[in-house]
């Protein structure tokens, strides 16, 4: 199996604090993670290097079976896509927020309602196409975010405790709707979450990070 992303030796030390330590890790392909630990361990960091928002002190990490220099990270950036905990919406409809990725793809209009339609069917929320995104719930925004990221069709999917602001009832429905749309997908997933319910629902391992290193790997 191919692995999608490869660190190695990586050190994170920021203010004088070392925040990550990891000497090897690696995400294959079709794999789908969990990343949980206390608070301050460096859960959202390891996350954000992964997702090529962050650069390390020291390390390299391989993005699809090449380093991250030897590559345009423009290029890496567009085969993944991040959701994190506060959905980050624009003033404009579902539906334009939905398509904003496909606009700098310079899709054309009919080819962004073609993909961006099913989306909106499959995370329920076809119906609020036309309605202001920042006038949502935040179980309708979160939704919303998720079909920012999914319509792109990301060969990775990096999701920041993406259940977090949510009230129990609307939680519970969202994690089991992203679990069985992540399977189907067969998409790279990886998660930080505090909840190994979440963890238990949408991916098949967890990684237990403390203070900045990795402690231990169970199998679900």
């Amino acid at each position: 199996m191919s692995r999608v992303i490869e660190i190695k030796d990586l050190k994170l030390v920021l203010g004088g604090r070392t925040i990550l330590n990891i000497p090897a890790f690696s995400v294959n392909r079709e794999e789908s993670i969990s990343i949980m630990g206390p608070n301050g361990a460096g859960k959202s960091s390891l996350l954000l290097i992964m997702a090529a928002l962050q650069e390390p002190t020291r390390g390299t990490v391989y993005y699809f079976g090449r380093e991250i220099k030897d590559q345009s990270v423009i290029d890496v950036r567009r085969r993944m896509a991040v959701v994190f905990q506060k959905p980050m919406l624009l003033s404009g409809t579902v539906m334009e927020n939905v398509e904003t990725g496909l606009k700098f793809r310079n899709l054309s209009r009919k080819e962004r309602e073609r993909l961006v339609s099913p989306w909106l069917e499959k995370l329920h929320i076809d119906h609020l196409a036309r309605q202001r995104a920042r006038s949502l719930s935040g179980g309708e925004a979160q939704r919303v975010a998720l079909a920012q990221a999914l319509v792109l069709e990301p060969e990775v999917i990096f999701l920041d405790e993406p259940f977090a602001n949510l009230d129990k009832a609307i939680r519970q429905e969202l994690i089991d709707e992203i679990g069985t749309i992540l399977r189907a997908q067969k998409i790279t997933t990886v998660m930080v979450t505090h909840s190994r319910s979440e963890a238990t629902a949408i991916t098949d391992k967890i990684y237990l990070l403390e203070d900045g290193e990795i402690t231990e790997t169970q199998d679900l």
